[in-house]
């Protein structure tokens, strides 16, 4: 007979690497990275020579001709051989002075895509502490069901305690009784944490792009954040969040893209000097040749157009004053989250510590409790009591630290270097 395989325990940093190589979000930034790198390509292509052809054939119904008549002359010279006219043209056109247009327009685009590539970044963080939330949900799920599990135990345990004296007469039968209503009560609330431990797995395999019931058993060890995070001083997490955390960065680009933007349009309304070179030939009978060849400087300058220009640069500047409104605020948010996290990290650890020390005097206190009533000093409710202290003790300190653990996160998160 063959043996399974044993699976190995899948770590946070693989279901990090899953979940950023399924998620949608993740794809969706990267495209918009590709697309924003398409826009700087095309501006930066606006500086290039461009060519163009135009070919044509015309029929008319009467072919035009040169009349001498006015001059004294009674001749009518065909300007073509016959009803028709066949033209081609080639130009190539080179930007010498666009006023600024051009210059702005490729520093926009090289701000557009900064925003965007900040933006990917600014994804990948929250996927990771949302998978890092979901991670440690399944744990904190699983090792509840692990304290509903010892209840259910020791509650049968105290049961079958309170039947053999029940039997040999050493205590009434509403002692028993109550053992069986709370080991009853108890196995309701097993199965209530082992729903929610299916539920929260059945989310974690969906953060990472899985059926839902696929099979989930995780490491409890999980890794750590950067070392150079100094946990101790809020100032310093607060000036490291403020340098780091690409929300900032990005809306600053965003709001440089907007002014850049605002730069180009105005640049229209100035003069726009242009190198044109170029062939054409011209079917006809009257010119000495019909190919020709021509070079020229033009020149293009609106010097009106009912303020379009302006007022679509003034929109963009204040697209870009809302953005800049927008960071501003987002920097005091930044460092309300920070405080919280940095304060709910300390909390957490400080119940940590002291839920251990009561995880151990719990599990004392059971045992003296039930060795007094087994030995007729107790009583019933005593170990009833001393099973819920236990259970709620445990439970105290598994959230504690499942809490901690959470809190690095976060805070790793708030400072920009999860």
């Amino acid at each position: 007979m063959l043996s399974a395989n044993p699976v190995l325990a899948e770590d946070l940093e693989n279901a990090w690497r899953e979940a950023l190589g399924n998620d949608q979000l993740i794809r969706a930034a990267k495209s918009r990275v590709e697309a924003a790198q398409a826009d700087l390509d095309a501006a930066k292509s606006n500086r290039f020579p461009t060519v163009a052809a135009t070919a044509g054939i015309t029929q008319f119904d009467e072919a035009p001709a040169f009349d001498f008549s006015a001059a004294g002359v009674p001749a009518v010279l065909p300007l073509f051989g016959g009803d028709s006219m066949t033209m081609a043209d080639a130009r190539v056109t080179l930007p010498l002075y666009t006023g600024g247009r051009l210059t702005r327009g490729i520093d926009a685009a090289e701000a557009t895509l900064s925003a965007r590539q900040f933006q990917t970044s600014i994804t990948t963080q929250q996927i990771k502490l949302a998978v890092a939330k979901l991670y440690i949900n399944v744990l904190r799920a699983t090792s509840a069901l692990d304290v509903a599990d010892s209840n259910v135990n020791s509650l049968a345990a105290h049961v079958r305690d309170a039947e053999d004296m029940l039997k040999s007469g050493s205590v009434a039968r509403n002692d028993y009784l109550a053992a069986a209503v709370s080991l009853a009560d108890s196995e309701q609330r097993r199965l209530q944490a082992s729903n929610r431990l299916d539920l929260s797995r059945a989310a974690y395999n969906r953060a990472l792009g899985r059926p839902l019931d696929t099979p989930v058993d995780l490491d409890d060890d999980l890794p750590g954040i950067d070392p150079a995070l100094d946990l101790s001083s809020l100032e310093i997490l607060t000036a490291t969040a403020l340098r780091n955390r690409e929300e900032l960065r990005g809306l600053d680009a965003t709001a440089e893209a907007y002014r850049y933007q605002a730069a180009s349009q105005r640049a229209t309304t100035r003069p726009q000097l242009a190198l044109t070179g170029g062939y054409m030939t011209l079917d006809n009978d009257f010119l000495n040749r019909d190919d020709f060849w021509m070079v020229g400087v033009g020149v293009q300058w609106n010097f009106f157009d009912g303020g379009q220009a302006r007022k679509k640069a003034s929109a963009l500047s204040y697209r870009s004053n809302a953005v800049t409104q927008e960071r501003n605020n987002l920097r005091s948010r930044i460092e309300l989250q920070v405080r919280q996290a940095w304060l709910r990290l300390n909390e957490t650890n400080e119940r940590k510590r002291l839920t251990e020390r009561a995880v151990e005097q719990a599990e004392e206190n059971l045992r003296v409790v039930r060795d007094r009533y087994r030995n007729g000093e107790g009583t019933n409710t005593e170990v009833l009591d001393a099973e819920v202290l236990r259970s709620l003790s445990r439970s105290n300190y598994d959230n504690a630290d499942f809490d901690a653990k959470l809190s690095l996160y976060e805070l790793a998160r708030g400072a920009g270097r999860l």
